[in-house]
């Protein structure tokens, strides 16, 4: 039976494939509260999604949150693991969430993949405050995959520049305030900085 508050027809993929070159260490790893952003970010799409895969090395994360598959791609950026969850998924539609934003919540993440089944846009985007795409935190159709693999072709590895090819539907940030969803959700963990900031807000709700 399916789970009440999770979608069936939405698969959730972590992004665990990022160098961390401004962290210094692998940050999907690093320890917050009692466990690893990485678990933290599995955990809030399980709550989300009936399915979870997280992208990465299946050498370094196997074992600690559930299915784990490689880059189909070498180099690319986090556009690869785009690709690579649109290759190997199930489902057209699919929620991808980045290791940089731990405190990412699961009811926000339910009103965003809702809207993506409504509005059955290729990518379905929220928008920060200062008006900032999150592409890391973002529901992609399958029936992208041919603009994405097009992109990674040309030597193109930004994900934003997929976007014009593609049905694009912004959430933008008065329509995300007006659900009562805190800005933090969006604060980026990149740097040790960022990682000792975010140590200290551990009790932040989920």
């Amino acid at each position: 039976m399916a789970h009440p508050h999770r979608f069936s027809d939405v698969t959730g993929f972590v992004l665990a494939g990022g160098a961390s070159r401004r962290m210094g260490r692998d940050k999907a790893l690093l320890a917050l509260g009692h466990e690893t952003i990485l678990q933290r970010q599995v955990r809030t799409l399980r709550a989300v999604c009936d399915g979870v895969v997280v992208i990465g090395s299946p050498e370094r994360y196997s074992g600690l949150a559930g299915p784990v598959i490689p880059d189909d791609l070498i180099g690319g950026g986090p556009l690869r693991g785009i690709y690579t969850g649109l290759r190997h998924t199930r489902t057209e539609f699919n929620l991808f969430l980045g290791c940089d934003l731990p405190f990412m919540q699961a009811r926000f993440l339910r009103v965003l993949a809702a809207r993506a089944l409504e509005d059955g846009a290729d990518v379905t985007v929220p928008q920060t405050l200062d008006g900032c795409l999150q592409t890391l935190c973002a529901v992609y159709r399958r029936h992208a995959l041919g603009a994405i693999r097009s992109r990674l072709a040309a030597g193109e590895n930004m994900i934003r520049r997929v976007f014009p090819r593609i049905h694009c539907r912004v959430v933008e940030w008065p329509e995300i305030a007006r659900a009562i969803f805190s800005r933090r959700i969006f604060d980026n963990m990149n740097t040790p900085t960022d990682y000792e900031t975010a140590k200290r807000m551990t009790s932040f709700e989920l």
